[in-house]
């Protein structure tokens, strides 16, 4: 069976993945996260200055705004610079990719006159903290000192995410609405994905340290109860009181490592430790609910909804290659992408 999505509904994380359901956010963490490309004229590097990261038209990007930028987008999203050698040299130049993106829609934007108020930006930062933090806000100032930023910085890339968002809906406005023909032809073709996919009943706990993790999974395998070891040291307010029941979850609701795990392994099972945005897990797998094929009529809503957006993201693919294209991006050597001229293929969810 192919690869499986929540066709029903949508459902809120439950151990929070990086970033938010914008279609431009996700192309830009994508790009971050997995290296996709966007198509990017490269052109001569002609007297870029020596602290230079890259150049888009009249704007030169230092290579310390680009670090700040991805610093930002680690506080946001859980984006995390790898280690390996190899992985931070293409980690590098997908993050310029990035940031040289956003600079080219914030150009567009302004042509448009679209502003984002503070008000709305605000209200969307209120909605990620409480989405991506649910130990609370406190928790969210806590991350902001550990990566070395400012809530007003993070309120900038906010409003630049708001604004890329709208930008979107205007270039797509005019992109034909999906028919009944159109559903039946996409099941057909897609009928491998068209499931309820599985789905796991898990526990968890979270703590401060790796230490700390590997100690509470030695109670774990000695006997203790997982719910009174949850309530003894998980960090996590949402879950601790309730033993560290996390519910009934898809694989598109967790982090993607934690998901890894925790759908990997039999029911009764222990994984972990494992590292993730809020600190060290220790999970649970109590029970599995296996896939289930769905008819046309269960997906057929939610179906012609994703056929929309396909054709929204191929129209505004097309316009944003030609904006790229047009902007003679220049990067320092460090930084020019090892695949500039490749488009994005991810659909955002």
């Amino acid at each position: 069976m192919g690869r499986t999505r929540s066709w029903l509904r949508e459902r809120p994380l439950l151990v929070p993945r990086p970033g938010r359901a914008w279609y431009v956010s996700a192309l830009m963490l994508a790009l971050l996260a997995a290296g996709a490309g966007t198509q990017i004229a490269v052109a001569e590097i002609t007297a870029l200055p020596a602290d230079a990261a890259l150049r888009v038209e009249d704007t030169v990007i230092t290579e310390q705004q680009l670090a700040d930028r991805v610093q930002a987008f680690k506080a946001l999203y859980g984006v995390q610079r790898p280690d390996d050698p190899a992985a931070v040299e293409r980690f590098d130049r997908d993050a310029a990719k990035a940031v040289a993106v956003s600079e080219i829609l914030e150009r567009a934007a302004q042509e448009e006159g679209i502003v984002i108020p503070e008000k709305a930006a605000q209200d969307e930062l209120d909605r990620l903290v409480a989405d991506a933090y649910p130990a609370g806000r406190d928790d969210f100032i806590t991350r902001l000192g550990q990566v070395g930023l400012s809530e007003p910085e993070v309120l900038a890339e906010i409003r630049r995410q708001l604004t890329n968002s709208r930008l979107f809906d205007q270039v797509t406005r005019d992109v034909p609405e999906t028919t009944d023909a159109d559903v039946q032809q996409a099941y057909d073709a897609r009928r491998d994905e068209m499931v309820d996919p599985e789905k796991r009943h898990v526990r968890n706990i979270v703590v401060g340290s790796e230490a700390e993790a590997r100690q509470t999974l030695d109670r774990l395998n000695t006997g203790e109860d997982f719910a009174a070891v949850a309530r003894d040291v998980s960090l996590d307010r949402s879950t601790k009181d309730k033993g560290g029941d996390l519910g009934t979850a898809v694989r598109e609701q967790l982090d993607p490592r934690y998901a890894d795990e925790a759908f990997r392994v039999s029911p009764n099972s222990f994984f972990g430790p494992l590292e993730t945005q809020h600190g060290w897990n220790v999970g649970q797998v109590l029970a599995v609910t296996p896939a289930v094929p769905l008819s046309l009529d269960q997906v057929r809503d939610p179906l012609r909804q994703k056929l929309t957006a396909e054709r929204k993201l191929d129209r505004w693919n097309a316009w944003l290659g030609g904006r790229i294209q047009a902007a003679g991006v220049e990067y320092a050597p460090h930084y020019r992408p090892a695949d500039p001229d490749v488009p994005p293929v991810d659909l955002p969810r």
